[in-house]
């Protein structure tokens, strides 16, 4: 997608120098294009769309960033403005023409619930704003799909807030894949096993706090969840899709969505990956985040540090450790806000959002017909014959 700076902008600027990206950063983390170390950063006026809980975090990310400044809230809900106003002293507005219609606002983000994305989000990109949306970016592949159709042909940046890229975890664990010390990768897992009741609660109490149970609303765990957890297997491998198997369940806070998922992913050459997730689990606690088998070695996150695997030619076990990276959820913000300085490129690309639609649409389907279901995943990194998509090591 092409990068166009807005020119309705603050007129606040800093100059900005770039240091090494740490080892523990995925490989385009800076996001950073290399035609210069040091440029000019022009403050960008933010303002959120749906001031739940979620928005809470944003705003104080955004006044706590160098180069962002947070502008106005636009709620449907008299209390969420309120709120917003008096906590983060923004402006208020009640109707989302009018706070679209604001020379001094760059950025939208929307952070309203799922079913409630699209619109805002068209909305704000016909009015020459760039935009950030939260995950899931809609509920189904074709929804985000007339999303980027409307951002191509506005010439302005959308992308997903997919913040657990950045989890201390993640990070580690594709250091370790990254490395090339595993070989080719066998299988990988994740299962977490939760008891919890977020799903009821966690939205604005003044509003619908339970609207993540309702399917109306684009809840479930597989769009909470799973628009995370999905999206950082589908980070791990380039190699194309060819089949997603889902389940879903909803066994004890809801059963209108559901509060638990199993999503199987078997990729070419022939990698199978398992992705569990429960809100809703006895016993609780069950946490294998990140367990990987390779043709040379294994890994696994356990305990705030990775674990590298190998046997030498006796068969012996050895395990080397690896330090946590550090948790880095304000990365997208910081990288959005060069992107409107037509600094740097978005770390969350078109392409790579619409794979992970692709995947958790082929889950539903896959869990509604009980079958396993064929992926055609026309945006793979790597879209390649079967047995050539990974080194083999």
């Amino acid at each position: 997608m092409m990068l166009f700076p807005d020119r309705r902008r603050t007129a606040i600027a800093e100059t900005r120098w770039y240091p090494t990206m740490p080892a523990c950063a995925a490989p385009e983390a800076a996001g950073v294009l290399p035609r210069q170390n040091r440029i000019t950063i022009v403050s960008v006026g933010c303002g959120i769309v749906g001031f739940g809980e979620m928005a809470k975090w944003h705003a104080e990310c955004v006044q706590n960033l160098d180069g962002l400044s947070l502008h106005s809230v636009f709620d449907i809900t008299p209390a969420c403005r309120a709120e917003a106003a008096d906590r983060f002293g923004c402006r208020p507005y009640d109707n989302l023409a009018a706070f679209l219609d604001d020379d001094d606002l760059t950025l939208v983000i929307v952070a309203t619930p799922s079913h409630a994305h699209v619109e805002p989000s068209l909305a704000a990109l016909r009015a020459g704003k760039h935009v950030l949306v939260e995950k899931p970016i809609a509920r189904t592949e074709s929804e985000a799909e007339q999303m980027f159709a409307a951002a191509q042909t506005a010439g302005r940046t959308l992308m997903t807030f997919q913040n657990r890229r950045y989890d201390s975890d993640f990070l580690t664990t594709r250091q370790a894949v990254e490395s090339g010390k595993l070989g080719r990768i066998h299988d990988i897992r994740f299962v977490r096993w939760c008891y919890s009741r977020i799903i009821a609660t966690f939205g604005a109490r003044a509003y619908r706090p339970g609207w993540r149970t309702e399917a109306a609303y684009g809840g479930g765990t597989l769009l909470d969840f799973g628009a995370h957890y999905l999206d950082q297997l589908l980070q791990l491998v380039p190699a194309p899709v060819e089949s997603v198997y889902g389940e879903l369940r909803g066994r004890r806070w809801t059963r209108e969505v559901d509060d638990q998922f199993l999503v199987v992913v078997r990729f070419a050459d022939d990698l199978t990956a398992v992705v569990e997730f429960s809100l809703s689990a006895v016993p609780s606690g069950v946490d294998v985040t990140w367990a990987i088998s390779g043709a040379r070695g294994g890994y696994r996150y356990e305990k705030d540090q990775g674990l590298l695997y190998s046997r030498n030619e006796d068969d012996e076990e050895s395990v080397d450790t690896i330090p946590a990276c550090p948790e880095d959820w304000p990365a997208l913000y910081r990288n959005l806000c060069d992107v409107v300085n037509a600094a740097a490129e978005p770390l969350v690309k078109p392409r790579e959002t619409l794979r992970l639609m692709r995947v958790l649409d082929a889950a539903r389907r896959s869990a509604e017909t009980r079958q396993v279901v064929a992926v055609d995943d026309v945006y793979a990194p790597d879209r390649c014959a079967p047995g050539s998509c990974q080194k083999r090591n």
